[in-house]
């Protein structure tokens, strides 16, 4: 019996850690001009250091996602509506490198044209798809980051001309942890991998 209670008390152990180390905070990216250069649809390649940071970010244990507007005209559901985007982005696509999905562990796309971006519909599903963890959305839209910020998310304008484009990796969980104005499980920024 004694075996028993050892074995049920290590299992719930480690469960309890597994489920702890999933605690971890999000950084959600508009696509367009933040993570690919759409200027030229024809010749779409990633913006400068975006590929590198989101590999950083995922380094450091974090979560990354894309919310990103596309018509209600390119499909009927969410998984035809993320074929069209994915199709998009291919036959554009001008880098050695094919874009990479994989990095994403998330992408939130409105249903109806009244769901995009700056309305706060796919800020409140980023801020659900989150669970208790805190997140933070990067675009380039002034009027999407007023609109994020107003959801209680943290928010930073991505603007190419920026010394820092991005939020520096070290200042990440600060950066969070200072501007997002929801409840959340503090447990999420001390799970990550954070120099």
């Amino acid at each position: 019996m004694k075996k028993l209670s050892k074995v049920l008390f290590l299992m719930s152990l480690f469960s309890f850690r597994a489920m702890a180390q999933d605690k971890k905070p999000w950084v959600y990216f508009d696509l367009g001009d933040t993570v690919v250069s759409t200027k030229d649809m024809k010749h779409l390649k990633y913006m400068k250091g975006a590929r590198e940071y989101m590999d950083m970010l995922k380094r450091e244990g974090i979560k990354i996602g894309i919310i990103s507007n596309i018509p209600e005209n390119w499909g009927m559901d969410y998984d035809e509506k993320l074929q069209s985007l994915k199709k998009v982005i291919q036959d554009g696509w001008d880098e050695e490198r094919p874009f990479d999905w994989t990095v994403f562990d998330e992408v939130i796309l409105p249903l109806k044209n009244t769901e995009m971006k700056p309305a706060p519909t796919l800020f409140l599903k980023a801020i659900s798809k989150a669970e208790s963890c805190p997140s933070v959305y990067i675009g380039e839209s002034s009027k999407e980051i007023q609109a994020a910020k107003d959801v209680g998310m943290a928010a930073k304008l991505y603007n190419e001309n920026d010394v820092e484009i991005y939020i520096p990796i070290a200042n990440v969980k600060s950066f969070i942890a200072e501007n997002y104005h929801r409840d959340y499980d503090k447990d999420c920024l001390a799970m990550t991998n954070f120099l």
